[in-house]
Protein backbone atom coordinates (compact mmCIF):
# COMPACT_ATOMS: atom_id res chain seq x y z
CA UNK A 1 0.00 0.00 0.00
CA UNK A 2 1.74 2.79 -1.62
CA UNK A 3 1.14 6.33 0.69
CA UNK A 4 1.63 9.96 -0.58
CA UNK A 5 4.64 11.93 1.40
CA UNK A 6 1.35 14.11 2.60
CA UNK A 7 -1.09 11.47 3.14
CA UNK A 8 1.65 9.45 5.62
CA UNK A 9 1.92 13.26 7.24
CA UNK A 10 -1.22 13.47 8.02
CA UNK A 11 -1.86 9.74 9.58
CA UNK A 12 1.56 10.28 11.45
CA UNK A 13 -0.21 13.68 12.66
CA UNK A 14 -3.41 11.37 13.97
CA UNK A 15 -1.20 8.78 15.77
CA UNK A 16 0.38 11.53 17.61
CA UNK A 17 -3.06 12.85 18.27
CA UNK A 18 -4.46 9.69 19.03
CA UNK A 19 -1.17 9.52 21.77
CA UNK A 20 -3.48 12.19 23.49
CA UNK A 21 -6.83 9.58 23.92
CA UNK A 22 -8.52 9.49 28.22
CA UNK A 23 -10.28 6.58 26.70
CA UNK A 24 -8.21 3.75 28.36
CA UNK A 25 -8.69 0.74 26.00
CA UNK A 26 -8.70 2.34 22.76
CA UNK A 27 -6.37 5.09 21.65
CA UNK A 28 -7.70 6.46 18.30
CA UNK A 29 -6.92 10.20 16.38
CA UNK A 30 -8.57 12.11 14.09
CA UNK A 31 -7.56 15.21 11.46
CA UNK A 32 -9.56 16.94 9.39
CA UNK A 33 -8.32 18.56 6.29
CA UNK A 34 -9.54 20.46 3.64
CA UNK A 35 -7.62 22.09 0.92
CA UNK A 36 -4.32 20.87 2.28
CA UNK A 37 -4.48 22.64 5.17
CA UNK A 38 -5.65 21.27 8.71
CA UNK A 39 -8.94 21.95 9.66
CA UNK A 40 -8.90 20.65 12.97
CA UNK A 41 -7.55 17.54 15.27
CA UNK A 42 -8.73 15.36 17.98
CA UNK A 43 -8.50 12.30 20.17
CA UNK A 44 -11.17 9.93 21.36
CA UNK A 45 -12.43 10.84 25.47
CA UNK A 46 -13.81 9.18 27.84
CA UNK A 47 -16.36 11.42 28.43
CA UNK A 48 -19.53 11.35 26.48
CA UNK A 49 -21.02 13.53 23.50
CA UNK A 50 -24.46 14.10 23.15
CA UNK A 51 -24.04 15.21 19.11
CA UNK A 52 -23.49 11.62 18.55
CA UNK A 53 -26.68 10.62 20.06
CA UNK A 54 -28.71 11.48 16.85
CA UNK A 55 -26.66 9.34 14.56
CA UNK A 56 -26.26 6.37 16.77
CA UNK A 57 -28.87 3.18 16.28
CA UNK A 58 -32.36 3.12 17.01
CA UNK A 59 -32.11 0.43 19.28
CA UNK A 60 -29.06 2.75 21.12
CA UNK A 61 -30.27 6.11 22.16
CA UNK A 62 -27.72 6.56 25.29
CA UNK A 63 -25.11 8.73 25.15
CA UNK A 64 -21.69 8.01 22.86
CA UNK A 65 -18.21 8.30 24.17
CA UNK A 66 -16.53 10.78 22.09
CA UNK A 67 -14.95 9.45 19.43
CA UNK A 68 -12.48 11.28 17.48
CA UNK A 69 -13.84 11.10 14.66
CA UNK A 70 -16.92 13.37 16.28
CA UNK A 71 -14.62 15.18 18.19
CA UNK A 72 -12.55 16.63 14.76
CA UNK A 73 -16.18 18.08 13.25
CA UNK A 74 -17.69 19.38 17.09
CA UNK A 75 -18.33 23.04 16.98
CA UNK A 76 -17.28 23.51 13.44
CA UNK A 77 -19.75 25.22 10.47
CA UNK A 78 -20.51 23.45 7.83
CA UNK A 79 -18.05 25.71 5.43
CA UNK A 80 -15.38 24.31 7.20
CA UNK A 81 -16.08 20.91 6.94
CA UNK A 82 -18.14 20.37 3.58
CA UNK A 83 -15.44 18.72 1.17
CA UNK A 84 -13.27 17.91 3.80
CA UNK A 85 -10.91 14.19 4.22
CA UNK A 86 -10.46 12.97 7.73
CA UNK A 87 -7.42 10.64 8.62
CA UNK A 88 -8.31 8.38 11.53
CA UNK A 89 -5.89 6.17 13.43
CA UNK A 90 -6.23 3.93 15.87
CA UNK A 91 -2.57 2.86 17.80
CA UNK A 92 -1.95 0.17 19.99
CA UNK A 93 1.80 0.95 21.43
CA UNK A 94 3.95 1.56 18.06
CA UNK A 95 1.33 0.27 15.90
CA UNK A 96 -1.19 0.95 13.95
CA UNK A 97 -4.54 -0.94 14.03
CA UNK A 98 -8.49 -0.84 12.78
CA UNK A 99 -9.85 2.48 12.92
CA UNK A 100 -12.45 2.43 10.42
CA UNK A 101 -15.14 4.68 11.50
CA UNK A 102 -18.46 2.92 13.31
CA UNK A 103 -21.83 3.48 11.70
CA UNK A 104 -22.70 6.88 13.98
CA UNK A 105 -19.25 8.25 13.01
CA UNK A 106 -19.86 7.76 9.40
CA UNK A 107 -23.19 9.33 9.59
CA UNK A 108 -21.91 12.33 11.61
CA UNK A 109 -18.68 12.80 8.99
CA UNK A 110 -21.60 12.73 6.30
CA UNK A 111 -24.06 14.85 7.76
CA UNK A 112 -21.36 17.59 8.20
CA UNK A 113 -19.97 17.11 4.59
CA UNK A 114 -16.71 15.17 4.92
CA UNK A 115 -16.15 13.04 1.35
CA UNK A 116 -13.66 10.72 2.73
CA UNK A 117 -11.98 8.71 4.94
CA UNK A 118 -8.81 7.57 5.54
CA UNK A 119 -8.19 5.09 7.90
CA UNK A 120 -5.62 2.49 9.15
CA UNK A 121 -6.03 -1.54 9.52
CA UNK A 122 -4.62 -3.93 11.23
CA UNK A 123 -2.29 -5.16 8.96
CA UNK A 124 -0.21 -1.61 8.40
CA UNK A 125 -2.19 -0.64 5.31
CA UNK A 126 -4.94 2.47 4.60
CA UNK A 127 -8.44 2.32 3.33
CA UNK A 128 -10.08 4.89 1.54
CA UNK A 129 -13.37 5.28 1.56
CA UNK A 130 -16.14 7.51 -0.07
CA UNK A 131 -18.65 8.46 2.28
Amino acid sequence: NRLSKRRRRYLELAKRIAGQSTHGTHSHGCVLIKGGSVINVSANKNNHCNFGRRFRAYERKDFSTLHAELGVVLGLDISLTSGSIAYVVRVKGDEWRMSKPCEMCEQALRFCGVKKVVYTTNDDSVIVEKL
